[in-house]
């Protein structure tokens, strides 16, 4: 079991329902299994407008293949779990990033700050 980073967006194309049930492709699937009886944190990346940051955690109860959609997989959120921070964290605070498993050896961002799920 491990935490994890589920990036979500108001506009994504994917079925997504945070509080319910998150969409994701086969190349996620290792990750999230992972997740399965643990806490993710959500994510809403800073290139949406406005954006939200981290905004919220849930747990991962567990994770199907998408009936209704070949080559996808949905991560089933425990129903009660899904909490709405009171405050955001934005990705960035006066010391630098929060998240620091999005930074590479030189201490910079990495492109693990776009994988839409990580572990934390």
């Amino acid at each position: 079991m491990g935490f994890g980073v589920f990036i979500h967006r108001t506009d994504s194309i994917y079925d997504d329902s945070p509080a319910e049930q998150y969409q994701f492709p086969s190349q996620y699937l290792g990750r999230v299994q992972a997740c399965i009886e643990d806490w993710i944190i959500y994510y809403e990346p800073r290139k949406v407008a406005a954006t939200r940051g981290y905004f919220a955690v849930a747990k991962v109860a567990q994770v199907i293949q998408d009936p209704k959609a070949p080559g996808m997989y949905l991560a089933l959120i425990e129903p009660g779990s899904y909490l709405d921070f009171v405050n955001v964290v934005p990705f960035s605070g006066p010391d630098g990033v929060i998240e620091r498993g999005v930074l590479n050896d030189q201490r910079r961002i990495s492109g693990r700050a776009q994988a839409a799920v990580r572990p934390i």
